[in-house]
């Protein structure tokens, strides 16, 4: 037994007040169907040998890799009281439209409805759901009726007295968002099912059971032939992670500094009461929900790292880069502190790079002296500013500045934004996709000296004692694809 799989045991051992549905999980494994937005799933447990190379080579390597994969395919998590729910409350009629029996029927309900578990997880409650993935999940067999459909149906059902399941967005014409090719549709728990807590469900239904696994072999096939999957595969087994007494300890000692995070929310306790205790809670980021975050993506093992799509620029989504970054920080690798190193304003550099901009080497510090601007909205907007419509930027707080410095750039952005295809979504699709090639270029150097590395998008973290050397090879790479800034760490 590895290191990682030991010092989880310890963790959980102390969790006195952790929900007992999530300590008794065996392993969470959970559909993904929108790459670039449907992040918080396949929560597995991952295995690795200290520096071994994963390819896709053979099947037999899988398996002495990673024994603990592949127990618990028919492992579900969803809402409670959903079952009952569906059991209780949906016509019998409907149930018979997915399948005659009403046991399947149900399940492959429950199989759909966890497809949206992580959102319970996350300030985003909206997911997209790909219709295409949504109907491999369900259908039968080899028949091409589209039972996903009624499926839906039945959790969008509702009466007077009876609560729809989930919920469809729709645009100002009441109308469902989607654009074939471009949106799929976006769906969402009702609050009657998302303040319940989660339980696990194993699926009996054979069908459904072997559609899952061809699923999570097809998702370690992808993971392990990209490069920072691979690299992360590789990690995995060298982490340490914090117990749940240290990260109240840490959650305390940054309180008393008034810590707030990358988004500008304020780090602090519910302490037993409700959200709406606080005014302004939509401006603060509970411990107490952070934490719960925490034990969804690693109480049962670490993600398989999701690899995205062209939308995202091909990202990739693991346990680590989708957790509070105050919980993050106190990882451990190989029993040694990590520290996180990133790029100066990587996007707004990029951007210049891109689009015929003026300046380089850029800082959020720059923009904040030569604006006027706080340095804290300076960071949390320019984490958006790139991926709004044109409309929305020019409402921004930074436009102003963006157009009198480099009004060139803006005007190229907002032209890319109204022409392509992808709408105003093609600039932050070129930004994703240049970030996740420097990333990649240096994972790869890195690897081939032997050192893995956390990855957080535009971002790695390592072990202190690996910090200059990463760094180096960040600046070095970086400035070979034309992107000038530089990369920065802070070792506590």
């Amino acid at each position: 037994m590895n290191d990682a799989i030991l010092q989880n045991e310890k963790r959980i051992n102390v969790y006195n007040s952790t929900d007992s549905s999530l300590l008794n999980q065996q392993s969470i494994i959970t559909y993904v169907t929108d790459s670039s937005t449907s992040n918080k799933a396949s929560i597995n447990q991952t295995k690795t040998r200290e520096n071994t190379s994963i390819t896709q080579s053979s099947t037999e390597q899988f398996y002495d890799t990673y024994p603990q994969f592949f127990p618990d395919f028919n492992n579900i998590v969803v809402p409670k009281k959903l079952k009952r729910h569906l059991g209780r409350n949906i016509p019998i009629n409907l149930l018979k439209r997915i399948d005659p029996n009403k046991e399947v029927a149900v399940e492959k309900c429950l199989i759909i409805a966890s497809n949206l578990t992580s959102t319970l997880f996350s300030e985003e409650k909206w997911k997209s759901l790909s219709s295409k993935i949504l109907n491999e999940q369900v259908k039968k067999g080899n028949d091409n009726t589209f039972i996903y459909n009624y499926v839906l149906d039945v959790l969008k059902y509702s009466t007077n007295t009876t609560a729809p399941v989930i919920e469809t967005k729709k645009n100002s014409n009441g109308v469902d968002i989607y654009q074939e090719g471009i949106c799929s549709k976006q769906f969402k728990f009702n609050n009657s099912f998302s303040n319940t807590g989660i339980s696990n469900y194993f699926i009996k239904n054979q069908d459904c059971i072997i559609k899952r696994r061809k699923y999570i072999y097809k998702k370690l096939s992808i993971a392990t032939s990209n490069k920072i999957g691979n690299n992360l595969l590789n990690l995995y087994g060298s982490i340490e992670l914090p117990t749940l007494k240290e990260i109240n300890k840490e959650a305390k000692r940054l309180i008393k500094l008034n810590y707030v995070t990358k988004k500008g929310k304020l780090l602090t306790f519910l302490n037993h009461r409700n959200k709406e205790y606080y005014s302004d809670f939509e401006n603060r980021s509970f411990v107490e929900e952070n934490i719960k975050t925490f034990e969804y993506l690693t109480n049962s093992g670490f993600m398989i790292p999701i690899v995205g799509n062209d939308k995202s620029g091909g990202r990739v989504f693991d346990s680590f880069n989708l957790m509070p970054s105050w919980i993050r920080k106190l990882v451990k690798i190989d029993g040694e502190g990590i520290v996180e190193i990133d790029f100066c304003a990587l996007h707004p550099n990029i951007a210049m790079a891109i689009y015929g901009g003026f300046k380089k080497f850029i800082t959020h510090k720059q923009i904040a002296e030569e604006s006027g601007i706080n340095i804290a909205n300076v960071k949390i907007e320019n984490l958006s500013f790139f991926n709004k419509k044109v409309p929305q930027m020019k409402k921004s707080t930074l436009y102003e500045y963006y157009l009198n410095n480099e009004p060139d750039m803006v005007k190229n952005i907002e032209a890319d934004k109204y022409n392509s295809k992808d709408s105003h979504k093609a600039t932050s699709k070129k930004l994703f996709k240049k970030e996740v090639d420097i990333m990649t270029k240096c994972i790869i150097e890195l690897n081939a000296k032997g050192i893995y590395v956390g990855y957080v998008f535009d971002a790695l973290f390592c072990k202190k004692s690996d910090a200059k050397i990463i760094a180096e090879i960040m600046n070095k790479i970086v400035l070979e694809n034309g992107v000038f800034t530089t990369a920065k760490h802070e070792i506590n």
